[in-house]
């Protein structure tokens, strides 16, 4: 017996998204519905289709002319065709559904893979020649086909990939799902459209950087109570995306049967703290202000794997602090989407020396500074 897809977080679409006992079905509505195809659906026939449909009819004018039998004979045997025809690409879209899994992040200029993973909930026919239309909001467009058969309660994954050409918000679409089964009579759509919105992180940019000339200790002498890389140990907690290797402690984790971590104490004299100020009056350059974004969130990366950042603040935003993979990726969501504004007022910064601004440069370059010393360009 087939089971019906699984209950997770992505919903699923489709015919067989929601399972429906016969019972349930109203037959009146059943049978309208093989007629008039439901609200997002449509049915019209292909060049082959045109092309029988016009041979019936010389055909049959031919017939009903000359009373010829093997004519009508003819005639019922290519109009059964289209009706066949529409019937097996009925019931090759019952029980089928299907759902998007986005691959995050999505970064300018780079390769963006999206999922589509396809559910077959027949017991006994296999599903055919299912094709699968994509487009985002920037102008790419695809199409996914099935290939060989899915079998009665497999799922199978397709894999759709495009790449981002600028940073900001990028609307992902599934436009439908269409089949010419089984003889190319028809071309069948399935509505289905399928949408999801996600942030384009600005593309990495090179640079020339002294950051570590530029550091001074933010306290003298004092240590912030955060986790880091200092030599002081505060607690062990489990294992996260993106902690080093070199941080779990490996009896804890053979004794807890999970990856166990090292929590340190985090020494504050080599931090930076990221102060992003969007003014229109400094950024009246577009192409200053992209590179400008560009070189904010290349460094916000490179400074977090070196366990160098310690928090950021955009325009009158509050400040935060980035301790964890997600706090980073809530700084690159809102570097995806922002805009010069006309006046932007920064918010109260914590008391650190190390406060890393950005200015326009000579030759449409950009650079940031460190208490008003260059410390990196691009």
């Amino acid at each position: 017996m087939a089971l019906a897809p699984s209950s997770e977080s992505i919903e699923w679409f489709g015919p067989g998204a929601h399972r429906r006992r016969w019972r349930d079905v109203r037959i009146g509505r059943f049978l309208l519905s093989l007629f008039i195809p439901p609200k997002g659906q449509k049915v019209v026939p292909t060049k082959a289709g045109l092309m029988l449909s016009a041979i019936s009819m010389f055909i049959g004018i031919a017939g009903y002319n000359s009373s010829s039998n093997i004519l009508f004979i003819t005639l019922s045997l290519l109009l059964s065709a289209i009706v066949v025809s529409g019937l097996l690409s009925w019931l090759n879209f019952r029980s089928t559904a299907w759902r998007m899994i986005l691959q995050p992040p999505f970064r300018a200029g780079e390769r963006a893979v999206v999922d589509l993973e396809v559910f077959s909930g027949k017991r006994f026919l296999p599903t055919y020649s299912l094709g699968f239309g994509f487009r985002v909001s920037s102008g790419d467009t695809g199409r996914l086909s099935l290939g060989r058969r899915l079998d009665p309660g497999e799922t199978r994954r397709l894999q759709w990939s495009f790449t981002p050409r600028h940073r900001g918000r990028e609307l992902i679409e599934m436009t439908g799902v269409s089949s010419q089964f089984p003889f190319g009579f028809l071309y069948k759509q399935f509505g289905g459209r399928i949408a999801r919105e996600v942030h384009v992180w600005p593309a990495r940019i090179a640079y020339a950087s002294s950051l570590v000339a530029q550091a001074v200790p933010n306290s003298m002498g004092d240590v912030l109570n955060r986790a880091g890389s200092g030599n002081d140990f505060i607690n062990l907690r489990e294992y996260r995306i993106g902690d080093s290797y070199r941080q779990v402690h490996w009896k804890a984790s053979a004794r807890q049967r999970r990856l166990m971590v090292r929590q340190l104490l985090a020494e504050n004299h080599s931090g930076f703290f990221l102060q992003v100020d969007t003014s229109a009056s400094v950024w009246s350059d577009p192409e200053q202000f992209e590179k400008m974004c560009s070189l904010a969130a290349t460094l916000a990366e490179d400074l977090f794997r070196q366990g160098q950042l310690i928090g950021a603040i955009v325009n009158d935003c509050a400040p935060f602090f980035v301790r964890r993979v997600a706090d980073l990726e809530l700084l690159l969501d809102q570097l995806a989407v922002i805009e010069p504004v006309d006046a932007a007022i920064p918010g109260r910064v914590v008391a650190f020396r190390n406060v890393i601004v950005f200015a326009p440069d000579e030759n449409e370059g950009v650079s940031a500074y460190v208490r008003g010393q260059k410390a990196a360009t691009a």
